[in-house]
């Protein structure tokens, strides 16, 4: 996240009470790179942005009395003719809530205002713009467990935090599991919006629409997951909405990781298509590599994944186990296995506070092997200790035979 004296964005503050725009003029004159401009509504027009005529980088908007014809005038402008929305006022109202998602509000901060709500808001909206304005593309990179409960979950939250913490990139944790995905619940976070709301506002989403809908860890990665309110649904989400999510976040983040139910349907094939690196998790178990096995025929036979996008990750692995990696490496035809050592007693310990491996138990092995996993996939977080990769599996795997 950039630091907050080096944001530079002209902010437009609009409310219909003097005494607030005063309060918020007040906060942001603190900051240097920030342009402010202000706009009073006493009378008349009811769209924030009327009169308006050079668009603001961030539109700051203090809900009054006619906050519901306010929110219902953004959300009638195209996507591209809104610039990104932060909503100051009671978050309480879910009809509130609902409105400033379609007009693409990035936060709903509630009164009183905190100042490093703001500040944290804004610097968010200063990355992503400068992100879009790049013209890269991320990469993705998709995890799926070969049986259920092998951990793909635990590891894929764990990858996208270091990603984020530790390598400093713009991350996006998306949990495909539209019924029982949990992946809020791994950073102690309880969204009121999140998957199910992005795909019944797809319509004109842009990035910075796309950042309305994602629940905001510490370390600054984005999770897109069930809501906590949300009923379990029924139906099943479409490839098409997906794959137009996929394009969105990856348009403004450096990397997106993708946790996928355990399945190979239209929608899971689609992720897998677009994905650069696909983490196949296993057990030293003889019915996990039997799945594992038939996964991975599928993959490389019906979905033409190439051998060099596919890293089998052994999770919980025992040294003593009478299953050797070797026995896994040729079972499942993977030459690249990495290992994640079994910590039972940790991994519980991080579910249940809600805490990712890196702050709770930073320099244990597991925390090491999932930096090194990181790194493999893309990040820099076990490069940053030399020869920390190499150490973390030559310790774990046997050498391959020549």
């Amino acid at each position: 996240m950039p630091e907050l004296a080096d944001i530079r964005l002209k902010v437009l503050l609009v409310s219909r009470r003097k005494d607030t725009l005063d309060s918020l003029d007040a906060v942001l004159r603190k900051y240097p790179g920030i342009r402010i401009e202000r706009k009073l509504v006493v009378n008349g027009h009811v769209d924030p942005l009327h009169g308006v005529t050079s668009p603001p980088d961030a539109l700051v908007l203090h809900l009054g009395q006619t906050w519901q014809a306010e929110l219902e005038s953004l959300a009638a402008r195209p996507a591209d003719r809104r610039p990104p929305l932060v909503v100051v006022g009671s978050t309480n109202d879910t009809n509130a809530m609902r409105l400033a998602m379609q007009a693409g509000a990035r936060d709903l901060l509630p009164i009183p205002l905190v100042e490093a709500d703001l500040m944290s808001a804004l610097a968010r909206i200063e990355r992503d713009r400068k992100a879009v304005s790049s013209g890269e593309e991320g990469a993705v990179t998709a995890f799926i467990n070969a049986k259920g409960g092998c951990g793909s979950t635990f590891l894929a939250c764990n990858v996208a935090h270091v990603l984020a913490a530790q390598s400093q990139q713009r991350v996006a944790l998306i949990d495909l599991d539209l019924q029982f995905g949990t992946i809020p619940l791994y950073f102690d976070l309880f969204p009121k919006r999140g998957l199910l709301q992005a795909i019944e506002n797809l319509e004109g989403m842009d990035a910075t629409a796309f950042q309305g809908y994602l629940a905001r860890h510490g370390s600054g990665l984005g999770i897109l997951g069930n809501a906590a309110d949300d009923a379990l649904p029924v139906g099943n989400i479409s490839a098409e909405a997906v794959q137009t999510l996929l394009n969105v976040a990856v348009r403004s983040h450096q990397h997106v990781v993708v946790d996928l139910p355990r399945r190979i349907d239209p929608v899971t094939t689609r992720v897998i298509d677009r994905a650069q690196h696909i983490v196949l998790v296993v057990q030293q178990s003889v019915t996990v590599l039997r799945d594992a096995t038939r996964l991975m025929n599928c993959l490389r036979r019906d979905l033409a994944v190439s051998a060099d996008r596919i890293t089998a990750v052994i999770n919980r692995y025992e040294k003593d186990s009478p299953i050797s990696t070797e026995d896994i490496r040729s079972t499942i035809g993977c030459a690249d296995l990495l290992a994640v050592p079994n910590d039972y007693r940790s991994v519980s310990e991080c579910i249940a506070a809600g805490r990712p491996l890196l702050e709770h138990v930073r320099t244990a092995a597991i925390t090491k092997a999932v930096m090194a996993l990181e790194t493999r996939l893309g990040g820099t977080a076990a490069t940053a200790r030399p020869g920390l990769l190499a150490r973390t599996f030559s310790s774990l795997i046997k050498p391959r035979s020549p």
